[in-house]
């Protein structure tokens, strides 16, 4: 009975000294898991840090990307109204280019228009002066006619001045008989006073335009300086050579219509010739 006692009591030692070394050892593992804790919250503590650092970063990274993002769309609008408003340049070019085209064809239009208006005008001005120029022979016509009836007269007048010579015998007779017909053909023949001719002066240069030898037309390019009238008379010259005169019948804005005279050079007149003008 002592004998188990002591063994329990051996038993009870030995337990306690089990605990206690239990007990040593387990509060140097509970140090030990307390430092590793105290690391780990250190090292958590850290990356908490880091996230929070790498989570401003990354905020500051898309605050970038959506400055970038909104640069780049506004960089597109601009694009977009520069190439719309490329296109719309073209398109006036376009409409410019055309409406150019249109007015030179325009232009080309009215230039043959009035290109055939005055061929026009100076075909109705040819026609004009051809009437008038019928008319002015009508009046020539007449006055040959009254030119040959005087002629007549004179004749007559010259014959009874013969008659009255032949048949006087004295010198006085024959005196009074010349007297007589001096008198007789003066009472047919009025005198002119002389009159001082104006002095010739060359006009300007002017080119002809056109010409009709055979209706006795001529058509000149006018000019303030060539004070032209209707009614004038006035020669042409060419290299110092008179090439016949003319007569102006008709002047406008542009020409000058006249009728050729009788021994005009027709063969060295030719329409685009440029001739002076003696007056």
């Amino acid at each position: 009975m002592n004998s188990l006692s002591m063994i329990l009591r051996i038993l009870a030692v030995v337990a306690a000294i089990a605990a206690a070394g239990l007990f040593f050892v387990s509060k140097g593992k509970l140090a030990e898991q307390q430092a590793a804790t105290q690391k780990a919250k250190q090292a958590a503590v850290a990356v908490q840090a880091e996230l929070t650092a790498a989570n401003e970063q990354i905020s500051a990274l898309e605050g970038s990307l959506k400055s970038e993002r909104n640069a780049l769309a506004s960089e597109k609008r601009k694009l977009e109204s520069m190439r719309s408003e490329m296109y719309t340049a073209r398109q006036e070019v376009s409409r410019t280019q055309q409406q150019l085209r249109e007015n030179k064809k325009s232009i080309a239009n009215l230039e043959n228009t009035a290109r055939r208006l005055r061929e026009d005008l100076l075909r109705s001005e040819q026609s004009l002066a051809s009437a008038s120029k019928e008319g002015e022979i009508a009046q020539l016509n007449e006055r040959i006619a009254e030119l040959e009836e005087s002629n007549a007269d004179l004749k007559e007048s010259l014959e009874e001045a013969k008659v009255t010579l032949s048949t006087s015998r004295s010198p006085k007779g024959s005196a009074n008989s010349k007297m007589a017909s001096v008198n007789i053909f003066s009472s047919g023949i009025t005198a002119t006073k002389t009159q001082a001719l104006p002095a010739a002066s060359i006009g300007a240069e002017t080119t002809i335009e056109s010409l009709s030898a055979k209706n006795g037309l001529i058509a000149l390019a006018n000019s303030p300086e060539l004070g032209l009238s209707p009614g004038t008379t006035v020669t042409i010259i060419r290299k110092l050579r008179a090439l016949g005169k003319i007569q102006v019948s008709q002047v406008s804005g542009d020409l000058v219509l006249a009728n050729l005279l009788p021994g005009a050079k027709t063969r060295e007149l030719a329409a685009g010739t440029t001739v002076r003008l003696l007056r």
